[in-house]
């Protein structure tokens, strides 16, 4: 009777381990947007699941909506680091350099680059099961610098109809996937 208690208690105890494992394991850019939330010279936005449900939970009027409404069901969240545009706050840290030299470059795929003037603009997938799980935007640049995080199951084809619909700074750029 005792080795079923202590069977138990091992087991419980695995289950847990298991769990806290589970939900402590952070993306890079969770981690860069933990350590600058709510730091002078940054700005942070994070968009939850539940906003997402109630855009779509409100009307729909035509296949447009629908689509976006497609779109927003299968997202868990955005989230958008900038540095403020303040002259008087200097840039503190270049986030685009920063989460390359974190970046685990196995998990990630490069979609896309763009290089302007003064500032590089860099778009990376992150894939499970054969699904983009999460797309990162990084803006780095003299004057510039932004991480846009978006997570969920990400269909790609759309991902420019949110990014103009969102009327957010720094999303814009979003909109440069569209083939």
């Amino acid at each position: 009777m005792k080795t079923n208690i202590k069977m138990k208690i091992l087991a419980f105890s695995l289950a847990m381990l298991c769990l806290g494992t589970a939900t402590n394991a952070q993306t890079v850019a969770d981690k860069i947007f933990d350590k600058y939330s709510g730091t002078d010279g940054f700005t942070t936005v994070y968009i939850t699941k539940y906003m997402f449900d109630l855009f779509r939970d409100a009307g729909m009027g035509d296949k447009e909506d629908e689509d976006m409404a497609k779109v927003l069901g299968n997202l868990t969240g955005i989230k958008i680091l900038a540095a403020d545009d303040d002259p008087a706050t200097p840039i503190p840290v270049n986030l685009y350099q920063e989460v390359m030299k974190q970046l685990p470059v196995s998990l990630y795929k490069e979609l896309m680059v763009v290089k302007e003037k003064d500032q590089d603009i860099k778009f990376l997938v992150r894939e499970e099961k054969g699904k983009v799980v999460e797309l990162l935007m990084l803006v780095g640049g003299k004057d510039e610098s932004a991480l846009i995080c978006i997570q969920g199951i990400i269909d790609m084809k759309s991902i420019s109809k949110l990014a103009s619909g969102m009327n957010i700074e720094g999303m814009e750029n979003l909109e440069k996937i569209e083939k």
